[in-house]
């Protein structure tokens, strides 16, 4: 019944290496294990998700088409009088909720220059209490050069004292990525009065 408890030093240490081997064996089938799951989880999470719309007619798979040339037009109508009604209309009492406002959609290089130039028209608009508007008649676009012609009636006010004269510019404008602040992915990258 009883084994023979004293055994030589090379059986322990044959014994040991079996075990270790085993453990090593073991260790690398984990990382193995761990490696493919790591890679599937890495392909899953960059798949982009499957969009499926559905309506009484059909269901279908949405998938991303490049947007038509009116359809970018018109979303660059859209920003440009966004911008021109921020930028050009305002209340004395407003004028920096307003000009932070269009900040949010013009572009990067141009945003210096933007803030810069109008930082005297604000301080002139709080110190006489100045305050626009300014009523779009024409917007014509043009999709290759990127630039917008705009004219129409510009309107300053002082307290009952009203001074309207006409106005033309031209407002360029880039098409880059779009975020949460401008959804479209127009950006306003220059502006020049064209009134004499």
């Amino acid at each position: 019944m009883i084994r023979k408890i004293e055994r030589t030093w090379f059986e322990i240490w044959g014994t040991e290496e079996a075990q270790n081997r085993f453990l090593k064996g073991l260790l690398a089938f984990m990382v193995c294990l761990v490696a493919v799951e790591s890679v599937a989880l890495v392909c899953l999470a960059v798949r982009h998700p499957m969009v499926i719309a559905v309506s009484r007619d059909a269901t279908k798979v949405l998938t991303a088409s490049v947007p038509e040339s009116e359809l970018l037009q018109n979303e660059a109508r859209r920003v440009v009088t966004a911008y021109l009604n921020l930028s050009h209309t305002w209340e004395w009492q407003s004028i920096d909720n307003n000009m932070t406002a269009a900040a949010k959609l013009v572009g990067k290089d141009y945003s210096r220059k933007f803030i810069q130039s109008n930082s005297d028209q604000i301080k002139l608009a709080k110190n006489k209490h100045l305050s626009q508007r300014f009523h779009i008649s024409g917007l014509d676009i043009d999709d290759k050069a990127h630039v917008a012609r705009v004219t129409g009636d510009r309107i300053l006010m002082v307290d009952s004292l009203r001074a309207v004269n006409s106005l033309t510019l031209e407002i360029g404008y880039e098409v880059e990525s779009r975020t949460t602040d401008n959804p479209e992915g127009v950006y306003i990258v220059s502006e020049t009065n064209l009134t004499k």
